[in-house]
């Protein structure tokens, strides 16, 4: 059973440092996944990473050719569409609860998030593009923990497997100059406890990749399947 389990915890650490690495853009699509390679870099057995690629390939994260290669999928805008058409379907609903419950005392963590995505806006830092992506995640998380619901958005974000990698990319084009002012605009109507204009914003909010795309894909051609 201890055996079991270890196995079990070896494989979600190996599909988990891989998937960070596909989501991050350390490895790009077509990039040549070799399991022998990534034995030698993780420090793992062989089975572990090969069971982790298998369950990429099921999120389509990965395409596993047999008896031929494997290599990181092309982003798929098909699979993005059904990501933010649920993530948006749950959000508004946990906005909606967020309202009857926020008090003045939350203001501070959505400033202080606000904040800090503007410092790392202006930031030479080689690490700004994941910290605003980060405190982005952070942001929309806040409404989720004022109703105790903040498992609910670990669960949201454990299946985004497509968006994700085009706002990193938006974030690298610096193309992402909405998402202060969208920010600024929820924390007011939040604390007005508007819940129609928050429903409102949302939809704009998180329909803003499609603005983004046509830069992106002229960019990062590569990226998308076709």
């Amino acid at each position: 059973m201890a055996g079991h389990q270890a196995g079990r915890n070896a494989r979600e650490t190996a599909y988990q440092m891989i998937r960070s690495r596909i989501i991050n853009l350390d490895l790009k699509p077509n990039d040549i996944l070799n399991e022998k390679q990534l034995v030698e870099e993780m420090g793992m057995s062989r089975t572990p990473i090969h069971e982790a690629i298998i369950m990429l390939s099921l999120e389509h994260l990965v395409v596993v050719r047999p008896q031929s290669s494997t290599s990181v999928a092309p982003i798929d805008l098909k699979l993005v569409n059904i990501e933010q058409f649920n993530r948006y379907a749950l959000e508004k609903e946990i906005t909606r609860l967020a309202c009857a419950q926020v008090l003045d005392a939350h203001r501070p963590l959505y400033e202080e998030n606000l904040q800090l995505y503007q410092l790392y806006s202006t930031s030479p830092s080689p690490d700004r593009n994941r910290r605003m992506f980060e405190l982005d995640n952070a942001f929309h998380r806040i409404a989720f923990d004022i109703i105790d619901r903040g498992a609910y958005f670990d669960w949201m974000v454990k299946y985004f497997q497509h968006v994700e990698r085009i706002r990193l990319l938006s974030l690298q084009l610096n193309i992402a100059t909405h998402v202060v002012e969208d920010h600024e605009q929820f924390i007011q109507l939040l604390f007005q406890r508007d819940v129609q204009g928050l429903q409102q914003l949302l939809e704009k909010h998180l329909k803003r990749y499609l603005d983004d795309l046509l830069p992106i894909r002229r960019q990062y051609p590569y990226y998308f399947k076709e």
